[in-house]
């Protein structure tokens, strides 16, 4: 049965799958879908444009509740889709644009490996540290309690989730820094350290401090990535009043050019700087960060370790770096949190964790 680690965040959708042989597979792409009109659109047309992306070399087309779709911004733009966007810092679990999102999701993760029709999982989703409740769990588990049907391609696909756990994204990434491959506890010091993980995400920036595997506080501030995006957008359009930006296509571009001294932004004819804007954007989220962190955690000497994670995490690293000597960025953090779920729901499904 395939095991799958799957993070639905504001900003990114990061996804772990693991084969019954054993074999791993990792995905990352934009929060964001699009619609395809088959009439209208014809996804052959596009593959030089596409294959300039990071990740795809062909389009997915996902059907789902008799409409199609594609996924991640590449795609939507390849495709000369309108982005439908599930970002939402409140309620988003209420939104039925996040919902979509999410079993579109699974159904990519589900058949990465090429094989469609009936597909038995075992599935850990993630939630933001403010979302952890009772009544956004019991929404969860209603929509993976009945199969998520679609297609792939014009292939049926039928997803059962026969095992769910539904887990708080800083508890996945202690369960990454600390669970191997298999679901097994490596460290014997677990069980007496005193770790605080930061997942600095899109939207929200979650602090979770732990004793062991036990949970002792958890608080999330709703500041992250999309508030430099924010900003810069601001300051293009001062600079350009007739430009009009997409976060999603500026995102797109500044991370296609992530280790370059300069940042440039093109809006038609139009190649705007944007390294200090940018620049800016990023000091004014920190000091915003920052505050957070030291509000809710003055004393970070007792910390034995301090986990970093998160896509904003690696964007923001050297940040943390010059403020925090000790804090440790895991390998590939945005992938941090789908590697903990699913390293989590392999071990629990088997044999749970305890006190988490």
């Amino acid at each position: 049965m395939k095991v799958i680690g799957l993070d639905v965040g504001n900003g990114s959708i990061a996804m772990y799958i693991r084969s019954e042989d054993g074999v791993v597979v990792t995905d990352t792409y934009s929060s964001v879908y699009g619609a395809y009109y088959r009439d209208t659109q014809d996804v052959s047309l596009n593959q030089t444009k596409v294959s300039k992306g990071a990740r795809a070399k062909t389009v997915d087309v996902f059907t789902f509740e008799k409409r199609d779709y594609v996924l991640g911004y590449e795609n939507v733009d390849a495709i000369g889709s309108t982005p439908i966007s599930a970002y939402d810092r409140e309620q988003r679990i209420g939104r039925r644009e996040f919902q979509t999102l999410s079993k579109l999701a699974l159904l990519d993760a589900a058949t990465k490996d090429g094989n469609t029709g009936i597909i038995e999982v075992v599935l850990g989703f993630g939630t933001p540290a403010e979302d952890y409740r009772d009544e956004i769990m019991a929404e969860l588990k209603r929509w993976f309690g009945e199969p998520v049907v679609g297609s792939k391609n014009g292939q049926q696909v039928v997803v059962m989730v026969k095992y769910l756990e539904i887990v708080s994204q800083p508890i996945a990434v202690l369960m990454d820094a600390y669970l191997d491959n298999d679901g097994f506890n490596t460290d014997e010091s677990l069980q007496e350290s005193d770790v605080l993980v930061i997942d600095s995400g899109s939207g929200t920036l979650d602090m979770s401090e732990f004793h062991g595997t036990t949970l002792m506080k958890q608080v999330s501030e709703p500041v992250g990535m999309n508030d430099v995006y924010a900003y810069v957008i601001r300051e293009i359009e001062k600079k350009e009043p007739k430009a009009r930006v997409d976060a999603y296509d500026l995102e797109s571009q500044l991370r296609l050019q992530d280790g370059q001294p300069e940042f440039k932004y093109k809006y038609g004819r139009l190649s705007i700087d944007v390294t200090d804007m940018r620049k800016m954007g990023m000091d004014f989220t920190w000091e915003r960060m920052v505050g957070a962190v030291t509000r809710r955690f003055p004393d970070r000497l007792k910390f034995h370790r301090v986990l970093l994670a998160g896509g904003t995490g690696e964007a923001f690293q050297s940040y943390f770096k010059d403020w925090m000597s000790n804090i440790e960025l895991l390998e590939d953090p945005q992938l941090a949190i789908s590697r903990g779920l699913g390293k989590y729901v392999l071990a629990s499904s088997q044999e749970p964790v305890e006190n988490v």
